[in-house]
């Protein structure tokens, strides 16, 4: 059975390996001390999946300007078990609890089936944007 709670340090491989199979590492990020400071700020902004000693399963949620949830990622190997669902039940309702009444997610504008498995889940496609990043 999988259970969902809010990341912890010790959890920062695994999710780091669950982030680089989904292609959505990107170190500046979510390098282990960015990911430690991010839990501090708010601890229930990162949640892991877990099956046993596992994570199998991470989801990301930000609310400072814009609700967002990002990050989404399940193991390959437990996909099409309901955790995807449940990762992103427990954000919707941590941004609700938090007062929102609405939340974003960012897909790959060419990857057209997590489109539809989010419009499955009641989403709808908003503008696209080219994502421009610069170091600092």
């Amino acid at each position: 059975m999988v259970q969902i709670r809010n990341y912890q340090v010790s959890d920062y491989l695994q999710v780091r390996e669950i982030l680089e199979m989904g292609h959505l590492y990107w170190e500046i990020s979510d390098n282990e001390q960015a990911l430690e400071r991010k839990i501090q700020q708010h601890p229930d902004s990162i949640m892991v999946a877990v099956e046993g000693e596992r994570v199998v399963g991470t989801q990301f949620i930000v609310d400072d300007f814009l609700p967002l949830m990002f990050r989404l990622a399940v193991h390959p190997e437990h996909r099409g078990k309901g955790i995807g669902k449940e990762l992103m039940q427990r954000g919707e309702d941590v941004l609700k609890m938090r007062g929102h009444n609405h939340v974003s997610i960012l897909v790959a504008s060419d990857d057209t089936a997590l489109q539809g498995y989010y419009e499955r889940q009641g989403y709808s496609k908003g503008n696209n944007y080219t994502w421009m990043v610069k170091g600092l």
